[in-house]
């Protein structure tokens, strides 16, 4: 449409609405940004077309969550909430290869975040009680994991949540800041994609 033909159908208008055009224009150019990031920062979920993990829709709350850490402390879901949380499951008998590269890609995710990676926690959930080297390997070298032994309801109902259950050491489970299982990562996943997804999740939720 051209300005001539714009300016026409302004002409066209009642005196009454062509009065408060000017003002109809600058309540517009201020609400539908705002309504536009209400909507998206409300409802966003990553699409398949754009999240580098395994996403579960609908999100599913961990009703029977709980652990015991090694201070001896029962903790449940509550503990989840109000932060993203990354939790890795891993066997007591070995921390081998794999899982020491899962703590690592979770944990230079973590950093990656920068000013924000205070939104995100980590946890370790074992199967058991760990040894006293596994223990004193983890305090140094990854002081900012929870650690926890979890029951086997715990572990089942993050691994049976999605269509294909996953073996102990397998994926990285992503929570959301309500507690509730929203993704799970290849336990190998290239760490950029894991942070770009987290990014876009902290740049997007109103909570967490």
């Amino acid at each position: 449409m051209s300005v001539r033909s714009i300016l026409a159908h302004v002409e066209a208008m009642p005196v009454i609405w062509r009065q408060r055009l000017p003002l109809l224009l600058i309540i517009a150019c201020f609400a539908v940004p705002l309504a536009a990031a209400w909507l998206l920062v409300g409802s966003w979920r990553p699409s398949h077309s754009v999240q580098h993990g395994e996403l579960l829709n609908p999100a599913r709350p961990l009703a029977d969550f709980r652990l015991d850490t090694l201070d001896d402390q029962r903790l449940n879901g509550a503990v989840l909430q109000g932060h993203w949380t990354l939790i890795y499951v891993a066997s007591t008998m070995e921390c081998a290869a794999p899982c020491r590269t899962a703590l690592y890609n979770m944990r230079q995710t973590r950093l990656a975040l920068g000013k924000d990676m205070g939104r995100v926690k980590t946890l370790l959930l074992l199967n058991g009680a760990p040894d006293s080297s596994l223990r004193q390997w983890l305090a140094t070298d990854h002081p900012a994991f929870t650690v926890g032994v979890a029951d086997v309801a715990t572990q089942t109902e993050l691994s049976g949540a999605f269509r294909s259950p996953g073996a102990i050491g397998e994926w990285i489970y992503l929570l959301d800041p309500l507690g509730n299982l929203l993704m799970r990562y290849p336990a190998a996943v290239e760490p950029r994609g894991m942070l770009k997804d987290l990014e876009r999740l902290l740049r997007l939720s109103k909570i967490g």
